[in-house]
């Protein structure tokens, strides 16, 4: 038996080595195949699955679309603070109507209030050293010119004041 090598050669020493290592390989092959196949029981079948039927009705659905965006209003508004504090209250919904005027927010009073306790505090006791000062007479021309507060003193005073 002569068989034909891959450049068209015939070589006979080759041929019956390379014969007999297919014929081996096939052979384990089919043994190990063979004992792999009977080793199987009856194969198992798959469980049925869960069907549900629907009858089948006609009725309108409604049509919509989504989206992704970004709205922004007709009229925007920068809202800048005219005082500094804690804001404890915002009194409007986001994206919501307001109108001129419109309280916003709240802003914590206690430093407000302070501020005008202690200017009402410096203002009365301008006004106690003032009456001590001033001449017992109730006419204005007899009082002397030390009686009457000084320029600095009004001036302190008015601008401890707060304003609205």
């Amino acid at each position: 038996m002569n068989a034909k090598g891959f450049d068209g050669s015939v070589n006979s020493k080759t041929t019956p080595r390379f014969v007999i290592l297919v014929r081996a390989c096939l052979a384990v092959y089919a043994l190990l195949g063979g004992v792999s196949c009977s080793q199987k029981g009856p194969a198992a079948s798959a469980p049925s699955p869960d069907v549900e039927v629907v009858r089948v009705e006609q009725k309108d659905v409604p049509i919509y679309g989504e989206w992704i965006g970004t709205l922004e209003g007709l009229v925007t508004a920068e809202i800048k603070a005219q005082v500094t504090g804690y804001l404890i209250k915002q009194n409007y919904v986001e994206g919501s109507f307001v109108r001129k005027g419109e309280l916003l927010f709240e802003i914590d009073p206690r430093p407000f209030q302070a501020s005008l306790d202690q200017a009402r505090g410096s203002l009365r006791d301008l006004q106690g050293n003032w009456s001590r000062r001033r001449p017992n007479s109730s006419d204005p021309r007899r009082r002397s010119q030390s009686a009457r507060p000084t320029k600095a003193e009004l001036s302190s005073t008015w601008s401890a004041i707060p304003r609205s």
